[in-house]
């Protein structure tokens, strides 16, 4: 045969076959335009002039490789709907007198064709889309808006190569499933059935104990970024519970309605009921993709959403002086860093004078702070602290003098000697002593702190924490000494650190220059500098955090909501037509239209609105710890989570219906 006879054979097959097809090339063009922009944004060199600009292009970049292999993930798991569809069509080809060889070189013509018009209207779609997510991104950055076009030949070469292999590897997995199978077995691939599965109770409550454990590790986890392998852990026992509970739960919840005669022997029950029971199998799995995937999609939008609502002046209210310098203290046990303020006081206006500007005041606190294990009678400094990070037990302590606080906050406390005041951001301190390395105090409680911890406790609240006030710096520095001397590589300095206030109306260059001025000044002095930051930097790299996090969630957020729809979608479908000959046999006996319609509706709530349950209670056992991680990129707005969280899963529920009335009327269509 020759290769136009495969072409147009191809063609007319995808052309038939479109309900199937249309849906995958659509998934198709999504991932090779999300990629494309991706990938394009994190190497724009405009970008990478704005401030805080390289550190958004570093965070697009990493998430560039979580969109490739959510995209290979999604578009693998599609085709194997497609394939299972099109087996029995393989069959008849087979049977009809074309061999396997024949039948490959048609498929690899489908794929050519896929492929081809796929990667065209995704790069299309992807390079005007391009330019309107450079000029949000400006707009977001407070920089210039730049026109002209946007193009970038290296992201085409990438997704171009990248997707050119994907489609090969498509195409080698169907290959290898139609040569291995007997044509016997493809065309009865879509009429096998399933034995009732059995209860499993043992499974059941592995399941329950799973979902169980992961909403424990959940709730309680105190620092989800330096305890991530929590997290990590948290989300496959979740998923794993999910899965079992869907696949041996769903069972036996069926088998107690199945037990129920008043409910069991009704027509639009019955009919569900033992349908599902004998193919629950297959349709857990699916239910359990489709609640994983709605999870997914809702904390991503909630997100997106939540990062769209603050206001662009959150990253300035993190600096209470327009710059901010740190140094460290030297290791002298006897240095009380009223030299180094005193110097430091000598540079400041020394800076002024030489960049022009006014300075209208500075304050400065001197601290020390690192890790520790909590025990019953206090803290244990030890080097394990910090290979148990996330862990419940480790808290973090910061430390400050009685003076420096006063200076701080406009207090006027007063302690006896060994006696601290003891803060904690998460959970009082529930001792009247405090046991920390050979020092033994007496501990009292204080109330509100506000004011000393960055005017917001939420920056404390992702790890625990503990502000402890000192008599003096003499007491602070022999605890220094002490933690150097057990913590070792793994041990921290006192630093003093600096919020300088200049005149009002200063602009945001004047403000840089000001900064560049005095860490010049600063390393010529010899200072051992920790950080020299302005609230302009801080803010511009906040937000480009912000912008970075929000193109990266929004754009995985679409992809999987893409996912779920199609997923449904398929499912539906090829339940559809499982089920035809079914419905077609209960007609024959007897079933009038009215009574079909009412048990289809039945059987399409039961499948469509279970995964929706399980996600709300997922999302709501998951809330604090997305908080918590929230607190990275939204700091004193975090209060705002929760709205953005109530949004979106509004946004979802209203795209499920939609899709739940869409493939309804498709199902209901296919049975007839």
């Amino acid at each position: 045969m020759r290769n136009g006879f495969y072409l147009k054979m191809a063609a007319d097959s995808i052309r038939k076959n479109s309900k199937m097809y249309l849906p995958f090339i659509i998934s198709c063009i999504s991932t090779i335009m999300m990629t494309y922009i991706i990938q394009a944004l994190s190497t724009n060199p405009g970008l990478a002039d704005i401030p805080g600009g390289a550190n958004l292009q570093t965070i697009l970049s990493m998430g560039y490789f979580v969109l490739l292999i959510f995209s290979t993930i999604f578009l693998f798991y599609m085709n194997s709907f497609l394939m299972k569809d099109r087996k029995r069509e393989f069959g008849v080809y087979n049977i009809l007198g074309m061999d396997k060889k024949h039948i490959t070189k048609m498929l690899a013509y489908e794929t050519f064709y896929i492929g081809v018009c796929s990667m065209i209207v995704g790069l299309i779609a992807g390079t005007i889309l391009n330019k309107v997510c450079v000029l949000l991104i400006r707009q977001m950055m407070g920089a210039n808006v730049a026109l002209g076009f946007e193009f970038s030949s290296g992201a085409v070469i990438w997704t171009l190569s990248f997707f050119t292999i994907i489609f090969l590897m498509i195409l080698m997995g169907n290959v290898y499933q139609i040569r291995l199978a007997h044509p016997i077995d493809l065309l009865k691939s879509g009429n096998v059935g399933e034995k009732e599965p059995k209860t499993k109770i043992f499974l059941s409550i592995l399941g329950v104990l799973l979902t169980g454990w992961g909403y424990y590790i959940a709730l309680t986890l105190q620092s989800p970024i330096q305890g991530m392998p929590y997290v990590l852990l948290a989300a496959v026992v979740i998923i794993a519970g999910t899965y079992l509970l869907f696949t041996t739960g769903s069972i036996a919840v069926l088998k107690i309605l199945k037990n129920n005669k008043n409910y069991y022997y009704q027509t639009n029950h019955f009919i569900p009921v033992s349908g599902m029971i004998y193919r629950m199998k297959k349709n857990a799995v699916g239910l359990g993709n489709i609640t994983v995937l709605s999870v997914g999609v809702i904390l991503l939008l909630s997100i997106a959403v939540s990062l769209y609502i603050i206001s662009e002046g959150d990253g300035n209210s993190q600096y209470s002086g327009n710059v901010i310098s740190e140094v460290r203290l030297s290791e002298d046990v006897a240095d009380t860093g009223e030299e180094i303020k005193a110097d430091l006081n000598e540079l400041i206006d020394q800076t002024a004078t030489e960049t022009n500007q006014t300075v209208t005041g500075s304050s400065t606190n001197l601290y020390l702070t690192f890790q520790t294990i909590a025990t019953e009678d206090g803290f244990e400094v030890t080097k394990d602290a910090y290979s148990m990070l996330g862990n419940q037990r480790t808290v973090g302590l910061y430390f400050t003098d009685q003076d420096n606080y006063n200076q701080l906050t406009g207090d006027h406390i007063s302690l006896d000697e060994n006696e601290v005041y003891i803060h904690g951001t998460n959970d009082e301190y529930p001792n009247e002593t405090l046991s920390l390395m050979d020092h033994q105090f007496t501990a009292n409680v204080m109330g509100n702190m506000e004011e000393f911890s960055m005017g917001s406790e939420t920056t404390s609240a992702v790890g625990a924490t503990y502000y402890i006030i000192v008599e003096n710096v003499a007491v602070l520095r022999q605890i220094d000494q002490q933690q150097q001397e057990i913590l070792e590589e793994y041990a921290a300095g006192t630093n003093v650190s600096t919020q300088i206030h200049l005149e009002q109306g200063i602009n945001e260059q004047q403000e840089i220059a000001f900064g560049d001025q005095l860490r010049s000044n600063m390393e010529q002095a010899g200072m051992d500098i920790v950080v020299v930051d302005t609230r302009t930097e801080a803010a511009s790299d906040l937000q480009a955090l912000r912008s970075g996090v929000l193109f990266i969630v929004l754009n995985l957020a679409i992809l999987l909501l893409l996912m779920t729809v199609l997923i449904i979608y398929y499912k539906q479908t090829s339940e559809a037509y499982d089920d035809q000959e079914r419905f077609s046999i209960l007609q024959k006996i007897g079933l009038n239209q009215s009574e079909i319609k009412k048990a289809i509706k039945s059987q399409i709530l039961t499948v469509f609105f279970l995964p929706v349950i399980v996600t709300g209670i997922h999302i709501l056992a998951l809330y604090l710890l997305m908080r918590k991680l929230m607190i990275l990129v939204m700091i004193n707005q975090v209060n705002l989570f929760p709205v953005g969280l109530l949004l979106a899963f509004l946004v979802f529920l209203i795209a499920y219906v939609i899709v739940y009335r869409i493939t309804a009327r498709v199902y209901y269509k296919i049975v007839q």
